[in-house]
C-alpha cells in the first residue's frame, strides 16, 4: 500500500496537474484491475443504502466493463447513499463523488482515476465520547483532551463527556489527561463526514497522601520530560479510606478546618459563605458531633471538588466557593460487601452489578449501600467521653447571670456527668447505563446525628444555697437528600445533562439550667430525664423552663445544562435551573429576644459560558450568571472569566498559571449564631435565611495560581488569591439582644450589613522519592480576612474563625507491598479571639466591667498559643486471596500535647478572676479493621 499522492494545485496549472497526477497515479499507487473497454452512452440504475465507496466502483466498473483505478486510502470510510436511474457512466459518477473531496479524469485509453478535487475545501469529521476512570467507571469532569500538534483541544464537561468538531479529515495524536491519573496517548484517523465516538478509560496515579481532589486550575498538558513509574503490579493503593472527606480537604490550599468543634473556611469566607454539595445536592449540615467529624460515610464517598476563588459560571451563585463530593458507585465486576469497625463506629458497604454484553450499546446496573452508625450505647469511647467531661464544663459568669439565686455558681462542686453521642448515616446510588453515552442515576442520603450532656453540681454542706444544679446542653441534626440524573450525548456536538433533587436540614437545639434542693434526685447516668423530673417536683426552685431553638430548611431544585462544541478550540456551555426554597428559624427567649421567620421564595437562573483554546498554551473562559430573585424581585448578574497559560517546555520545566475573578452572589444564608449556655458543648448553631434582604451579599474575586514541575518528581503549587465583599451579612447581637423595637419576624430580627475583605497566598511541594517508595509534602498558608464590626465593637478586626498562619507537613512511606505509615503534622500561629464566643457576642452586652476589668472589647488582643499536632498511622494490608483485609492503627496527637482550644474567667480565692484554659485532647491511639469480601 502506498501513500496518497497531494494533488492540489494553483488553479491556473489545473490541467498540468491532472495529467502529472494521473502519471504518478499509475506508477505509484495501487490499481484494481479491471475489464478494459471504451466507454459508451449506455445507462445504467443502481441503487447504494450504505455500502462502502470502493465497493460502489468496483460495482460500477464490472457492470460498465471499464477499468478504473485508484488509492484505496482515498475511499477508505466513504459511505454511498444514492438511487441512480438510466445514467451514463460520467454522470452516475459525478452523482456518486458529489459530496465528497473526490473528483475523477478519464485517460486517453478510457481508464478513469480517482483523484483528490483540485482546490477542494478541506472535509471534516469529528471525534467525541467519554473519559472515565479504569477502577471506578465513573466520569471524569474536567479531563483535558489536547490536539499534541497543539492546534487546540477541549476539557470533558461535568458528565466527563467531550467532543472535537471540524476535524480536517486525516490522522491525530490525542493526550488525555486528568489530575490524579496517568495520561492517556492516542492516534485516531478521521474520515471525511465521519462521527468517531469512543470511552477512553485513565488509570489511577500511585498512591497518594488524599483521595482525589480537583481543583478548577487544571493543567492542560503533563510534562514531556517526566516520565512516572507506576508500580507494575498496580498495589500501591491509598493507604487506608478517605477518614472524613471535608478534613481531608485540609492538606490543600485556602482551606481552613480541622481543630476541634470549628466550621470549615474556605479562603477566609466566613461559615456558610461556601456550600458542601453531594451529587450537586446542597447538603445543609454536612458535619457530625458538633462539627468534629463528617456527617458522612466515609466508604460511600469517591472524589472531592474544589471550586475557589474565580469559580465559573456554571457552579453557581455562592461568595466563597463550593466542594462537590461525588458518590462512589461503578466499577465492581462482580458483588462486593466490605466491613470496618473502629472504636467509634461501624461502617457497612455492599455493591452489586447487573452487566449486560461487552458491546458498547450494552446496558448495565451498578448499586451501591454505605451505611455508618456509632454503639455508644454498648461501647464509649474513653477518649472521647473524657474530652466531653473536660470540655462540659460549668462558666460561672454566665451561670450567675442566668439564675435568679444568691448562690454563686463557682461553689458548686462536680458530682455527676453524662453524655449522649449518637450519628448514623445511609447513602444508596444507582446507576443504570442504557449505553454508553445514555446514563439513568440516582442517590439518596439520610443522616442524623445527636449530642447531649447533662452535668449535675453539688453546693457544699455549709452553704445555705440550693443543694443541686443541673444543666443539660442537647442538639439533633437531621439531613435527607436525593437526586435524578440523567445524561445524554445527543450527537457529536450536544451533551445534556438533567437533575431533578430535593434536600432538607433540620436542628433542635434544647438548654436549660436550674437549682434544687429535692434530695431523692436519681443517679444521672441512669436517666437524665428523671433528674429533670425530680427538679420539678415539690422542692424545686429556680428552674429556668428552657431555650429551646429550631431550624429548618427545604430546597428543590430543577436543572438542565448543556455543552455545544463548534470546533476543537470552542465550545459553549449554558443551563437553565429553578430553586425552590423554605426555611424557618424559632428561637425562644432565654438568651436572646424571640425570634421566629417563615420564609418561601423562589430563584430562576440562567447562564451561558465561553470556552476558547487557542491551541495548547492558552485556554481562556468567559461567562455571565442570570438570577432573578423572586424574594426581592430583581435580576442580578455575575459576570466571571478565567485565562489559563501552560508552557509544557519552558526552560524552567513545565508549568501552568491560571487567573480568574468576577462578581460573585449568594441568595441562601447561613448564620452562626452563639451559644450562650454556661455548659454548652458547641459554640454555636447555624441557621439559614433566603429572603428579607434589600442586599443580595456579593463579592468581587480575583485568585490566580501556579503550578510547576521544575524535575521528574517535583510539583510546586502556588496560589493566592484577593475578596472584597462590599455586601456582607453578619449576626446581629445588638438585633438579638437589645433590639426590642425591631420586628421579630423578619431577617433583621438576628442580621446586619457589613463590609469584608480576604487575602491570601498557600504553597505547597510535593516530591517523590526512592522510586515512588516515599513522599511528602510540605505546605504553608498565609490569610488575612478583616470583617467591619461597627455596631458590636466599632471598628474592624480580624475575622474570629481565621488562621493567619498554618505549616503542614505529610510523609508517605511504603515499606513494603503490604505495608505504609503516614505522618502528619500541623501547626497554627496567630489565633486571636481567645475566650469562648458568649464572652465577646454574650457577657459583653450582659456583664461587661463587671469581672476585674476584662471588657472582652478587644478580641484582637486575646492571642492564643501556637497549635501543634503530630498524627501517626501505620496500614497494613496483606495479599490474600479470599478477603481485602485492611489494619489501621492512628496514633493522633502523638506527642501529648494539650493545644489550647479557648478561655474562661474563674473566680479566685482573692475576689479576682483567672483565665482557665479549655484543652483539646491529647494522646488518642486508634484500631481500626476493614475486611472486604
Amino acid at each position: 500500500m502506498v501513500e496518497p499522492v497531494n494533488c492540489k494545485m494553483a488553479p491556473y496549472m489545473k490541467l498540468r496537474s491532472i495529467i502529472a497526477c494521473t502519471f504518478l497515479l499509475l506508477f505509484f499507487m495501487q490499481s484494481v484491475p479491471l475489464n478494459a473497454q471504451v466507454i459508451t452512452d449506455d445507462s445504467y440504475s443502481f441503487d447504494f443504502r450504505g455500502e462502502e465507496l470502493h465497493e460502489v466502483l468496483q460495482a460500477i466498473a464490472r457492470e460498465a466493463e471499464i477499468d478504473m483505478v485508484y488509492d484505496p486510502k482515498l475511499v477508505e470510510g466513504i459511505s454511498i447513499y444514492k438511487r441512480i436511474d438510466q445514467q451514463s457512466v460520467p454522470s452516475l459518477l459525478g452523482t456518486i463523488l458529489s459530496g465528497t473531496s473526490l473528483d475523477f479524469v478519464i485517460l486517453s485509453t478510457g481508464t478513469i482515476v480517482i483523484v483528490e478535487k483540485v482546490n477542494e475545501s478541506p472535509a471534516y469529521g469529528s471525534y467525541f465520547g467519554k473519559v472515565v476512570g479504569s477502577q471506578s467507571g465513573r466520569p471524569l469532569p474536567g479531563a483535558t483532551v489536547m490536539l499534541a500538534d497543539a492546534s487546540g483541544g477541549t476539557s470533558t464537561n461535568s458528565n466527563g463527556s467531550f467532543a472535537l468538531n471540524k476535524l480536517v479529515t486525516g490522522s491525530y495524536s490525542i493526550i488525555f489527561s486528568y489530575v490524579g491519573y496517568e495520561p492517556v496517548y492516542k492516534t485516531i484517523i478521521i474520515r471525511p463526514g465521519q462521527r468517531l465516538r469512543e470511552k477512553v478509560a485513565l488509570k489511577p496515579e500511585p498512591i497518594d497522601f488524599t483521595p482525589i481532589v480537583v481543583t478548577d486550575h487544571k493543567p492542560q498538558m503533563i510534562n514531556s520530560n517526566g516520565k512516572h513509574v507506576v508500580d507494575p503490579a498496580g498495589q500501591w493503593s491509598p493507604p487506608g479510606r478517605m477518614q472524613d472527606a471535608i478534613r481531608s480537604l485540609t492538606l490543600f490550599q485556602g482551606v481552613q478546618y480541622g481543630l476541634p468543634l470549628t466550621d470549615l473556611h474556605l479562603q477566609g469566607g466566613q461559615p456558610g459563605e461556601h456550600r458542601i454539595r453531594l451529587d450537586g445536592v446542597p447538603v445543609y449540615n454536612p458535619h457530625s458531633f458538633g462539627q468534629m467529624f463528617s456527617a458522612f460515610s466515609p466508604y460511600a464517598l469517591s472524589s472531592v471538588e474544589l471550586h475557589k476563588a474565580g469559580f465559573g459560571v456554571e457552579e453557581g451563585s455562592q461568595i466563597a466557593g463550593l466542594i462537590d463530593l461525588s458518590h462512589d458507585i461503578g466499577g465492581v465486576k462482580d458483588e462486593r460487601i466490605m466491613v470496618q469497625g473502629d472504636p467509634l463506629s461501624l461502617n457497612l458497604r455492599g455493591d452489586y452489578r447487573i452487566d449486560g454484553n461487552d458491546s458498547e450499546n450494552s446496558s448495565s446496573l451498578d448499586v451501591m449501600g454505605a451505611a455508618r452508625f456509632n454503639y455508644w450505647d454498648l461501647f464509649k469511647e474513653p477518649n472521647l467521653q473524657q474530652t466531653l467531661r473536660e470540655w462540659d464544663d460549668l462558666d460561672p459568669l454566665i451561670t450567675n447571670l442566668l439564675i435568679d439565686s444568691n448562690a454563686d455558681a463557682s461553689l458548686y462542686e462536680p458530682q455527676e456527668h453524662t453524655s449522649e453521642v449518637k450519628f448514623h448515616d445511609l447513602h444508596l446510588a444507582s446507576r443504570y447505563k442504557i449505553n454508553e453515552y445514555n446514563i439513568l442515576s440516582s442517590s439518596f442520603y439520610v443522616g442524623s446525628n445527636l449530642v447531649s450532656t447533662d452535668l449535675l453540681r453539688q453546693a457544699p454542706t455549709a452553704e445555705t444555697s440550693p443543694r443541686y444544679l443541673y444543666a443539660r446542653d442537647k442538639y439533633h441534626w437531621n439531613n435527607v437528600m436525593g437526586q435524578l440524573s440523567y445524561t445524554q450525548l445527543v450527537s457529536s456536538r450536544l451533551d445534556l445533562h438533567t437533575q431533578l433533587s430535593y434536600s432538607a436540614n433540620r436542628l433542635r437545639h434544647r438548654y436549660l439550667i436550674g437549682t434544687s434542693n429535692n434530695s431523692f434526685l436519681p443517679n444521672l447516668d441512669s436517666n437524665p430525664d428523671n433528674v429533670l423530673a425530680a427538679f420539678s417536683q415539690a422542692g424545686a426552685r429556680n428552674l429556668v423552663p428552657n431555650q429551646r431553638n429550631d431550624n429548618r430548611i427545604q430546597h428543590l431544585i430543577f436543572r438542565t445544562d448543556g455543552t455545544y462544541s463548534f470546533n476543537p478550540p470552542f465550545s459553549i456551555t449554558a443551563g437553565a435551573q429553578l430553586d425552590y426554597v423554605e426555611s424557618r428559624v424559632d428561637l425562644s427567649d432565654l438568651f436572646y429576644l424571640a425570634t421566629f421567620t417563615d420564609q418561601q421564595s423562589m430563584l430562576y437562573s440562567t447562564y451561558l459560558n465561553g470556552n476558547w483554546m487557542p491551541g495548547k498554551l492558552w485556554k481562556i473562559t468567559a461567562g455571565t450568571r442570570l438570577t432573578y430573585s423572586g424574594s426581592t424581585q430583581r435580576l442580578y448578574s455575575e459576570p466571571r472569566v478565567s485565562i489559563q497559560l501552560d508552557r509544557p517546555d519552558a526552560a524552567i520545566g513545565y508549568w501552568s498559571m491560571r487567573i480568574s475573578g468576577g462578581l460573585y452572589r449568594q441568595f441562601i444564608n447561613q448564620y452562626q449564631i452563639t451559644n450562650p449556655g454556661p455548659t454548652s458543648l458547641v459554640p454555636s448553631f447555624k441557621i439559614w435565611s433566603h429572603a428579607g434582604t434589600d442586599k443580595v451579599p456579593e463579592a468581587w474575586h480575583l485568585g490566580g495560581s501556579l503550578h510547576m514541575e521544575p524535575a521528574e518528581y517535583t510539583k510546586i503549587n502556588v496560589e493566592w488569591f484577593y475578596k472584597w465583599q462590599p455586601t456582607a451579612y453578619i449576626v446581629s447581637y445588638d438585633n438579638l439582644l437589645q433590639g426590642s423595637d425591631i420586628a421579630r419576624n423578619g431577617f433583621s430580627a438576628f442580621a446586619e450589613s457589613t463590609e469584608k475583605n480576604t487575602y491570601g497566598i498557600g504553597i505547597r511541594l510535593n516530591q517523590t522519592l526512592s522510586n515512588d517508595d516515599l513522599k511528602f509534602m510540605l505546605g504553608y498558608d498565609y490569610s488575612v480576612a478583616r470583617i467591619s464590626m461597627a455596631s458590636q465593637f466599632g471598628k474592624e478586626l480580624p475575622a474570629p474563625w481565621n488562621q493567619p498562619h498554618r505549616i503542614q507537613l505529610r510523609t508517605l512511606w511504603r515499606a513494603s507491598s503490604s505495608f505504609s505509615a503516614v505522618l502528619k503534622w500541623v501547626s497554627v500561629y496567630g489565633r486571636s479571639w481567645g475566650f469562648r464566643q458568649s464572652y465577646y457576642n454574650y457577657l459583653l452586652y450582659q456583664g461587661a466591667g463587671q469581672f476585674d476589668g476584662y471588657t472582652f472589647k478587644s478580641p484582637e488582643d486575646d492571642r492564643l498559643s501556637p497549635f501543634h499536632q503530630l498524627d501517626v498511622s501505620f496500614i497494613y494490608r496483606p495479599s490474600l486471596s479470599v478477603v481485602d483485609l485492611e489494619l489501621r492503627a492512628d496514633l493522633i496527637n502523638l506527642l501529648d500535647r494539650r493545644n489550647t482550644l479557648d478561655w474562661s474567667l474563674q473566680p479566685n480565692q482573692s475576689g479576682g478572676y483567672d483565665i482557665k484554659k479549655r484543652t483539646m485532647p491529647g494522646l488518642n491511639p486508634s484500631l481500626s479493621i476493614r475486611i472486604a469480601l
